[in-house]
């Protein structure tokens, strides 16, 4: 038998399975407005601990000395991701197949948008990127694997440092320098026509974001931080057309996470950035993962501030997804609609793994309250909004 070959494939099969929960893969663009008739209904089988949401307000581990974390949120970054100190297994070395790492960027502009991620988990490594262009309503997208040995080099948290993928085709660099994010991406062979991006990311050190510790159970915790209003510039080369960003109406958004996180998943995700009729800076992430309930990410960011919000409804339509979506709250702070303009499908099953979705983009308007009670109006700004049932 051909241990190296089985070895492979086995790889293969695995992290197309993995990147395909966070890049798509297996999404496909629909010709014909697909259905959400997968969205499944909850049960005790997603598991869900958190007994209570506390606010960080200062520096701290995420883990404590007797290995426990608090499900938790911040306005800023406090934490130390000290995660080798989890000791959730009786023979600590395995515990490093249940760890999973990864850097995602998300960038809107008036003709496209991109996302790029570099991930690592105790069986695989991976590069995707993904390039939507808004006027033809095609999309582009490619990935790379490599063998999880060597380790990626990857920033220990996501206020310094440089999360680096580097192979003979594919090749993409995030790094963080203060207020600014330096993007490099390389992928000569990206979906048959070539990829290259050089793109600078700002966000005033003043600005605020949303810091997320989601408990699997006591013991073991998984860690997101969101940050939305980044402002984008640079260039984008596609195929043989080259495209400039402009920081007056490009803007990025960072998905960061670290962790344990459950092997079972279901979530909704609201998410988008860009200005309000008077030129102030304006996004949100909005939904929950595997219960209601979970409200550590939700926020409203305006003009560098984040404005906590609660208990968020999401809701698809299950007939035609080309409908409008919708996010509320029942205290009125939220009140959105979506129209999409693109919906792709996910239904990808590798034994008993599974990827089951619909990733949206499209145009949000309505309205959000910030913490003062003012109400602001949007319309038709841009975003992402999606589902996802997942086991992996």
């Amino acid at each position: 038998m051909e241990k190296g070959f089985n070895r492979r494939e086995w790889l293969k099969l695995a992290g197309t399975a993995v990147v395909s929960f966070w890049a798509g893969p297996g999404w496909v663009l629909e010709k014909i407005n697909p259905a959400g008739k997968g969205i499944p209904e909850l049960d005790a089988s997603y598991i869900y601990f958190c007994p209570e949401l506390v606010e960080i307000t200062a520096p701290g581990p995420i883990l404590r000395p007797d290995g426990t974390s608090l499900c938790s949120w911040s306005r800023r970054p406090y934490l130390d991701l000290n995660f080798e100190d989890a000791r959730f297994y009786p023979i600590p070395y395995f515990q490093r197949y249940r760890m999973k790492k990864w850097d995602m960027y998300h960038i809107s502009t008036p003709q496209h948008y991109l996302s790029f991620l570099v991930a690592w988990i105790g069986y695989g490594s991976f590069f995707s990127a993904y390039v939507y262009d808004r006027k033809t309503r095609r999309g582009y997208e490619d990935i790379h694997l490599r063998l999880p040995r060597p380790e990626l080099e990857m920033m220990r948290d996501s206020t310094q440092g440089i999360t680096r993928y580097e192979s003979a085709k594919a090749n993409a660099s995030f790094e963080v320098k203060g207020e600014r994010r330096k993007i490099l991406v390389d992928f000569p062979g990206f979906a048959q026509v070539g990829l290259k991006a050089e793109l600078e990311l700002c966000l005033p050190e003043s600005y605020e974001s949303i810091c997320a510790t989601h408990l699997t159970n006591p013991r073991r915790c998984h860690y997101d931080h969101k940050i939305n209003c980044m402002t984008a510039q640079g260039t984008l080369r596609l195929a043989d057309q080259t495209f400039k960003l402009n920081p007056a109406d490009s803007f990025a958004m960072l998905d960061f996470s670290r962790g344990f996180p459950p092997s079972k998943l279901f979530w909704y995700w609201a998410v988008a950035s860009g200005r309000d009729e008077a030129g102030k800076p304006i996004g949100f992430n909005l939904g929950y993962g595997n219960h209601p309930a979970q409200t550590n990410e939700n926020a409203i960011f305006y003009d560098g501030k984040a404005h906590k919000i609660g208990i968020t409804r999401c809701l698809a339509p299950r007939d035609d997804l080309m409908k409008p979506w919708q996010v509320l709250t029942d205290d009125g702070r939220v009140d959105l609609v979506f129209t999409p303009e693109n919906v792709r499908t996910s239904n990808l099953k590798i034994g008993s793994m599974y990827s089951v979705g619909n990733p949206a983009l499209g145009l949000y308007s309505g309205s959000l309250v910030l913490d003062s009670g003012r109400r602001v109006q949007l319309k038709n700004l841009f975003g992402l909004y999606e589902w996802f049932n997942q086991k992996w």
